[in-house]
C-alpha cells in the first residue's frame, strides 16, 4: 500500500512524462517541465497558464514578429529572457522536427493540426501550407475575429505561401457557435482563395470547417 504522499509524488509532470510519455499530459504540465519553476508570489503552475494563454492568442507573432513575441513572453512576471528563449527555442524545433516531417494526404491528416481550434471562443482562420510532396511547411494564424465573423483577403493567405514556395494550401476555421454548416461567407471566401490560388499557381487543397462536434470539408462535400 503506498504511503502518504507517494501517489502526488509519481504524478508530478516529470514523473508522468517517464512513466506514460509526453502524450500524456496536458498543456499546462509540459509547461511546468519546460519552465521549471516559478518565481516568489507565483507558482509554476500559475506561471505555465499565463504562458499559455498568451501563446495561444498570440502565437502567430512567433513566425511574423519574433522580437515582439520575446518581449512580451520576458514581460510576463516569472519569466525572464532565459525562460522567454527556451520556450521560443522549444516550439522552433518542434516545427522543424515534428511538423516539417508530417505528410498530409486527406483531411484525416488534416483535423489533428486544427483539433485546438474547435473549442475557441473567437473564430480562428488558419492557414497550412505544404511542399510538392504533400510535407508540411507551416501553420499560421490568418486572422482572429468576432464570434462567426472572419473577414480574409487572399493576399493575407497567399503572401506566405509564395515567401515559403509552397506548392499547396489548406485553410482551416472554427465556428464557435457550434454549427460546421458553411455561412454564404464562408462559400464566397473559398471561392475568392480558390480563384486567386488558379491564378498564383498554387494549389488550393480545402477549406475546413471545424466544430466541437464534428468538421465540414468543402474538398469531401464537392465544393472544391
Amino acid at each position: 500500500m503506498a504511503r502518504p504522499g507517494e501517489w502526488a509524488v509519481r504524478e508530478k509532470p516529470r514523473e508522468k512524462l517517464s512513466r506514460y510519455g509526453p502524450a500524456y499530459l496536458s498543456n499546462e504540465e509540459l509547461m511546468q517541465i519546460l519552465l521549471g519553476n516559478g518565481v516568489k508570489g507565483c507558482s509554476v503552475v500559475q506561471l505555465s497558464r499565463q504562458v499559455l494563454a498568451y501563446l495561444e492568442e498570440n502565437v502567430k507573432c512567433f513566425r511574423d514578429d519574433s522580437p515582439a513575441f520575446l518581449d512580451a513572453l520576458v514581460s510576463i512576471r516569472g519569466m525572464g529572457s532565459a525562460k522567454a528563449s527556451l520556450v521560443a527555442a522549444s516550439l522552433e524545433l518542434s516545427s522543424r522536427f515534428l511538423d516539417g516531417k508530417r505528410t498530409v494526404r486527406d483531411t484525416g491528416d488534416v483535423i489533428p493540426l486544427i483539433s485546438s481550434l474547435a473549442n475557441k471562443k473567437q473564430e480562428y482562420f488558419i492557414s497550412i501550407t505544404l511542399n510538392g510532396g504533400n510535407r508540411l511547411i507551416s501553420k499560421r494564424v490568418v486572422t482572429i475575429g468576432l464570434l462567426d465573423q472572419a473577414l480574409v483577403h487572399p493576399r493575407e493567405v497567399f503572401a506566405e505561401a509564395i515567401r515559403e514556395r509552397a506548392a499547396k494550401v489548406i485553410v482551416a476555421h472554427n465556428h464557435p457557435a457550434g454549427d460546421n454548416a458553411p455561412s454564404k461567407e464562408d462559400i464566397k471566401v473559398t471561392e475568392n482563395l480558390a480563384q486567386a490560388a488558379s491564378i498564383l499557381g498554387i494549389e488550393f487543397l480545402d477549406h475546413i470547417i471545424i466544430t466541437e462536434t464534428g468538421y465540414f470539408s468543402f474538398r469531401e462535400e464537392g465544393f472544391l
